[in-house]
This record gives structure tokens, sequence and C-alpha cells, in this order.
């Protein structure tokens, strides 16, 4: 098992272990590539180069992103079609991100999936995040390691996501709370 897996699998892995040297060198290539992502004109040849350098080639299809934007571990995020990411999106996705399709993100969302040992902070813990189908985050929200987002969920501008959101409702706040469910017309 390489350590990607056991990262998305829980596996404590220390981040001075030799285990853990291959995730270093995708940090410092995806890191190199977000560069020219971040420094290209928008949608330009330049730009689109460095997307598809971002995603090792394999753009998601509707993939749409504003820079700029960070994602530390891109091979660890798997796309649903038709997903918007708008500027300023953080991405610490070491223990994997899933987006299904229509996943609109509103502008400085932050998706974390590790986390630190209590006793020794070198140790990664991971959790895999999971958003669901036509899924809508507003502005400023921050998801927990762990996550898992229903289909139809709509998260406040601004909330603190630590507990799974179910599907069909709107959740807001710090902690995020459900505030309402929403109906058939509006899902």
């Amino acid at each position: 098992m390489n350590v990607f897996e056991k990262l998305k699998n829980g596996d404590p892995v220390d981040m001075m272990s030799e285990e853990y040297r291959p995730a270093i060198a995708e940090l410092h290539r995806a890191d190199r590539a977000l560069f020219h992502l971040n420094h290209a004109e928008p949608q330009s040849e330049e730009w689109t180069q460095a997307l598809s350098e971002l995603f090792n080639g394999d753009v998601p299809e509707g993939l749409g992103v504003f820079t700029p934007t960070q994602i530390d571990f891109p091979k660890q995020i798997t796309f649903g079609k038709h997903v918007f990411i708008n500027h300023n999106f953080t991405a610490m996705s070491i223990g994997g991100i899933e987006f299904g399709d229509n996943v609109q993100i509103g502008p400085h969302v932050t998706i974390v999936t590790d986390n630190h040992d209590l006793t020794n902070r070198y140790v990664l813990k991971c959790r895999k995040v999971v958003i669901g189908n036509n899924v809508w985050i507003g502005a400023g929200v921050n998801i927990m390691p762990g996550v898992h987002v229903g289909d139809n969920a709509v998260i406040a501008g601004g909330a603190v996501v630590t507990k799974d959101v179910p599907a069909d409702t709107i959740v807001g706040g710090n902690p995020a709370k459900v505030i309402r469910q929403l109906n058939e017309a509006e899902s």
C-alpha cells in the first residue's frame, strides 16, 4: 500500500519517514504547476496548459477554476462534471476529496483532509471529504476532515463545517448547524 492509500484509509503516516517521500515529491510538482496557473493570464493558452499540468493532463470535464488557487495534492481529488471553483480556494487534499456533479464553490473556501497527531505533530492523520451532487458552498466556508456533504445541500457563507451535512438542507454558522430543510422546488 502506498503512502496516499494509507492516508486515504486514515492510517497515520510520519512525515519524516522514507515512506512520505513520494508525497513530498508530489507536493513540489503541484506547487510548480500552481505557480504557473496562478501567474498566467486567465483562460489563455498558458493558463490552460498550467491547469493541465496541475492535473497531469487529465482536466475534469467542465471544471472551472478562478485563480489564485492552492491545491496541495491535486491527484487526490476526484471531480464530477461541471464543478466551478471561485478564487482563493484552498484544498489540503492529501486525504482525498471527492466532488460530485454540478458543485459550485464560492470564493475563499477551504477544504481540509489532514490533521496532526496530538503527541507527535509530524504524524499525519487524514479523513476524506466527500461533496455530493448539486452542492453550493458559499463564500468563506471551511470544511474540516471527514465531512460528507449530501446532495443538493447549501452551505451558507462563513460556515465552519465539522460534521456531515444532510442532503437537501441549508447549513450555516460556526460550527455549522442545519438552518432548514429545502423543499423539492428549491433542491
